[in-house]
């Protein structure tokens, strides 16, 4: 990838350290073991983000820049730890190019946005009280409509299309006190000429008194009760 680097001292070439490793893996050249040390460092900062390379052996390594031993040639010199759990490269970060450092900074901000998202995500059990909280008013609210609507289907005389009616008294919305103003005017109405009429047969469905607010209507003619006194108006005269 274009612009990635590792830092390489110029005079990389004449240190003891890279003598040592050239002798160790019987080469004469020591421009050919900067060659595979740079080989190494490269390795380590494209797969690693702190120098630890957690599972991999000397052998694995050994084979990646081709020559036996020299993974061991470089712990000699200090500049490698072999352990049983895997590789480290000491002073990673004098090595260490943009590459790592671009993924050390984006390994460190994925886990802190893990850690936003975990503190700000609402627990399970916090969220449980609350959509209990709301089936519970849920359920309650359609059992009071269900019980002012049999309140209703009760008081009102003419029995048909119930479902109808219901769907109906559950798009009026009828608070308490207009529940009852509606159950009052059924009983006013339903001893009114216009109700009793041929037995019933001029009452609305249930469903058309809800959907048109007939309790809103003006008062039906109320049969006339008790005797009424006649007078004659010619009573007395000469």
């Amino acid at each position: 990838m274009a612009g990635d680097w590792i830092k390489l001292e110029i005079n990389t070439f004449d240190k003891p350290e890279v003598m040592a490793i050239t002798v160790a893996i019987s080469l004469d050249d020591p421009d050919y073991t900067v060659g595979k040390l740079a080989k190494i460092w490269r390795w380590f900062d494209q797969h690693t983000t702190n120098g630890n390379a957690v599972g991999v052996t000397s052998a694995l390594l050994d084979r990646y820049v081709g020559v036996t031993g020299f993974c061991s040639a470089m712990q000699s010199v200090g500049w490698l730890n072999i352990t049983e759990e895997g590789i480290t490269l000491p002073n990673f970060d004098f090595h260490n190019g943009a590459t790592a450092k671009q993924r050390a900074q984006g390994a460190k901000r994925s886990a802190d946005k893990r850690s936003r998202d975990k503190s700000n995500a609402p627990s399970v059990t916090d969220a449980l009280p609350r959509e209990e909280k709301i089936y519970k008013t849920s359920c309650s609210n359609d059992e009071h409509s269900n019980d002012d609507f049999e309140q209703f289907w009760t008081a009102y005389p003419k029995k048909q299309a119930k479902q109808d009616a219901a769907k109906a008294f559950r798009s009026a919305k009828l608070k308490p006190e207009q529940l009852q103003t509606v159950l009052q005017d059924i009983k006013r109405r339903g001893s009114s000429p216009d109700w009793q009429k041929d037995g019933g047969k001029f009452i609305p469905l249930p469903a058309t008194y809800l959907r048109g607010k007939r309790w809103e209507d003006a008062p039906l003619s109320q049969p006339m009760t008790g005797a009424v006194e006649y007078r004659n108006p010619f009573a007395g005269a000469i």
